[in-house]
């Protein structure tokens, strides 16, 4: 009777068992995945969670579907060199995770050389950092790890001179935000985990996936990047100790009062089972939107990818307001069947539109776009929303690239206050929308010579200016080529430019564009002004970028100034062409 009751519920439908069995052993996995990750030793410089970050990190894993693989509360530093910590050629000074009580005593650069190179200033000053309890990332260091930990400070001291370039004797200021991943073990559980992310932090996405685990990144907006010194070493903000030390500070408790407040968020969620999965149709399903780049992945859990992966045609588009726009030429394809079946995936889609051809001349405007799915609009209008704040664009006569969106909250992040910026080659403005809507910018001024998207960009600027007249009121579009109107505006008043350039047809044409747009935009930098330009490079010629570097270097010269390249990387992960990327070049003007 027994095992009548047992089996016969499993013998009337096998298929219902092996998916319950299946998933069974994938919770198993994760689970068995977690408690290995959490017992293993800390080898982060800290030894332990952040002190701020301890409460968050320890709801997270007290939950079934996840649990924490790295953090960071948010710290300030000083540094040197390239501004990359991967390399050897970067020093930095003064760790600290904590409010600076003494602005005198941290922004004494007299003292820095006598000090360990990456020494954590919390250390210096006899603080003892507070450990996680056992089980929540947090593990004793033994005598070899201490003894290690020993050896690295005295060969870091003994080797700090080797390291950067200390030619250049620029010394910056940086403040990193609150950083989380997280490894759940679904997406189902992801999504739960980036609606409660979202409600705080914009800067929130998938960053990976495999079997039996999605990797959540989580980065917070008050980031800081500033130099201290000029190239010769000479102290900028000497006597205004109290005003650096308040830039810190108050970073410091707005990014605690955020970590608080997802906190909140997180004991808000529903509980799970560790056991058990989401339920496709239960608590833990939620759609949610990628504000750039969504993929049909992450919009719709594994589920739905199955099905994108069964569907003939391109995998991967990009989502534009409520239109899908695949860039892969797809031939001979069905193409309405490939449409249909992308309306399907995301109901947030109503159109599907394929671009045909390359962007072509300085409008960078798409050949033709062919709708495959959805009504035919003419024009081809949709509002795109990035990080909360709406863009229009005419996909058919404007150029925009929803994977510039973590650029854009990059340079939003460096902005200072009252900075006098502009943004040239603006296209629908979304580089100016973001500045004048996340920043303390005075003013932004956007140069664009298609009109169709100067019309988009007014557009853009009105549905601003009903959530907030006053920071629409800080944007100025002018409509015009940027080799004529920056003669218009005051030279040498800008603290920071803006340069996504496009792209000439041949390598001399591009060559002469390039010399043109720098000569043009130069004399609009103050002294100690940055560019943020934008140019196209080999992946060969990563990390350095030696090409573009030295035609910017040539251009300054030129004008009789000096320059100094503060970072050189990728714009986006995805390249234009085939090895062929877009690059960003941050210099400062002097």
């Amino acid at each position: 009777v027994f095992a009548q009751v047992v089996l016969l519920p499993v013998l009337r439908n096998p298929a219902v068992a092996m998916a319950r069995t299946r998933t069974q052993q994938q919770c198993a996995t994760f689970e068995h995945r977690k408690k290995t990750f959490l017992s293993k030793d800390d080898k982060s410089s800290a030894g332990g969670i952040d002190v701020h970050a301890r409460e968050v990190c320890a709801v997270i894993n007290d939950r079934g579907d996840a649990f924490t693989t790295s953090s960071c509360s948010g710290r300030a530093f000083l540094w040197r060199g390239e501004g990359v910590k991967s390399t050897n050629r970067f020093s930095r000074y003064r760790v600290t995770h904590e409010l600076i009580p003494d602005g005198e005593q941290y922004f004494d650069l007299s003292t820095l050389s006598e000090e360990v190179v990456d020494g954590a200033w919390e250390e210096a000053l006899q603080r003892t950092r507070e450990k996680a309890p056992q089980g929540q990332g947090t593990r004793q260091r033994g005598f070899l790890n201490s003894l290690a930990s020993s050896v690295s400070r005295i060969c870091t001291r003994m080797d700090s001179t080797a390291g950067p370039d200390m030619s250049d004797q620029v010394l910056w200021l940086r403040f990193e935000p609150f950083i989380l991943h997280v490894c759940c073990r679904d997406f189902p559980a992801a999504a739960l985990l980036i609606s409660a992310a979202r409600s705080v932090f914009k800067n929130v996405g998938v960053q990976g996936w495999s079997d039996n685990k999605v990797m959540v990144a989580l980065w917070g907006d008050e980031g800081l990047e500033m130099a201290l010194t000029d190239p010769s070493g000479r102290p900028l903000f000497h006597d205004q100790v109290e005003w650096l030390r308040e830039q810190v500070n108050s970073r410091h408790v707005r990014n605690w009062a955020k970590i608080d407040r997802f906190t909140e968020a997180l004991r808000a969620l529903p509980a799970v089972d560790a056991t058990l999965p989401a339920s496709p149709n239960g608590a833990g399903d939620f759609d949610f939107e990628l504000d750039s780049d969504e993929d049909p992945l992450v919009a719709g859990g594994a589920e739905r990818w199955s099905k994108v992966e069964a569907r003939k045609g391109p995998k991967h588009y990009d989502i534009i307001g409520d239109v899908a726009v695949l860039s892969t030429l797809l031939g001979d394809a069905d193409k309405a069947a490939i449409g249909a079946e992308i309306l399907k995936e995301n109901g947030k889609i109503r159109v599907v539109a394929a671009r045909c051809g390359a962007l072509q001349g300085a409008l960078r405007a798409p050949i033709f776009l062919e709708i495959l799915a959805g009504p035919d609009r003419k024009p081809l209008m949709t509002t795109h929303t990035e990080f909360g704040v709406r863009c229009v664009v005419n996909l058919e006569a404007a150029f925009f690239n929803p994977r510039m969106g973590p650029e854009r909250q990059r340079i939003c992040g460096q902005v200072q206050a009252d900075e006098e910026v502009c943004v040239l080659f603006a296209g629908c403005c979304p580089e100016a929308l973001q500045i004048a809507a996340k920043t303390e910018a005075r003013h932004v001024v956007a140069i664009e010579l298609n009109a169709e998207a100067v019309q988009c960009a007014v557009r853009s600027l009105e549905l601003l200016g009903k959530r907030s007249p006053e920071r629409a009121a800080r944007v100025s579009v002018l409509q015009g080529d940027v080799r004529t109107s920056a003669r218009d505006l005051p030279q040498g008043s800008f603290h920071r430019v803006l340069a996504p350039r496009p792209k000439g047809k041949t390598d001399e044409e591009d060559g002469q564009l390039v010399d043109e747009f720098l000569d043009c935009l130069l004399p609009l930098l103050r002294p100690g002004g940055i560019c943020h330009w934008y140019d196209f490079v080999a992946d060969w010629e990563f990390p350095t970028c030696e090409r573009s570097t030295s035609r910017i270097s040539q251009a300054v010269a030129r004008s009789g100034r000096t320059c100094t390249v503060i970072r050189c990387a990728a714009a986006n992960n995805k390249p234009v062409a085939e090895r062929q990327y877009r690059t960003v070049i941050d210099f400062a003007v002097s």
